[in-house]
């Protein structure tokens, strides 16, 4: 599972600042304050919507810390990088369905706060894998969810491939399925835990 999303910014450090108030505006995010980095050479910027907060605390209290309301702007060596944590690791610990739809509501406007941020377009998935075992249920839904969306797949059953099992693990930290890996052009991979219909259709612009 990736515990964050950071792309490269087309624009160096200072303006990509400017353009992350900018555009947390236009989105419709409270830029709640910034912090620079010790190390001089980055700035985090701490963004949220009210309304996240009140979601998750009503639904549960104790995912709060896992809130992801920064974000990072850094230079690495000639790279301005930008990125935020990922709201699928507050999804993955809770199966409630009122957090899964906020998970994929804010992995929607943080990768949109992100790319128009940078200048950069969103990354295009360049092939799925289904990591699934031959008696789960919600594996089979995705399955033919998939299918019937005409999204083209390979389908891994871990429960008689150890060793796809054992590369699940060691890259999720999951051992329960299904797992869909996203690869996307250029190298880059993400993980979503469970059958998550919303951000699924989100990520391969298909309908839920």
């Amino acid at each position: 599972m990736n515990l964050a999303y950071f792309r490269k910014s087309s624009f160096d450090q200072k303006k990509t600042v400017e353009n992350v108030k900018s555009v947390a505006h236009n989105l419709g995010l409270t830029v709640i304050g910034t912090t620079e980095l010790s190390s001089g050479n980055g700035i985090i910027i701490h963004v949220c919507k009210p309304e996240w907060m009140g979601n998750l605390i009503a639904s549960d209290l104790n995912l709060i810390g896992l809130l992801p309301c920064a974000v990072a702007i850094m230079t690495r060596k000639d790279d301005v990088m930008i990125g935020v944590g990922s709201p699928s690791v507050m999804a993955s610990i809770s199966q409630n369905p009122a957090i899964l739809q906020l998970a994929s509501q804010m992995e929607k406007q943080l990768k949109e706060l992100i790319h128009k941020s940078a200048g950069v377009e969103v990354l295009k998935p360049s092939k799925i894998t289904l990591y699934s075992t031959t008696t789960c249920p919600y594996c089979k839904m995705e399955a033919a969810w998939l299918s019937q969306r005409k999204v083209s797949y390979k389908e891994i059953h871990v429960d008689s491939d150890q060793k796809a099992a054992e590369d699940m693990v060691n890259k999720t930290g999951q051992m329960g399925v299904p797992v869909t890996a996203i690869q996307y052009e250029g190298g880059e991979e993400e993980y979503i835990i469970g059958f998550d219909k919303p951000q699924l259709a989100q990520i391969l612009g298909v309908t839920q």
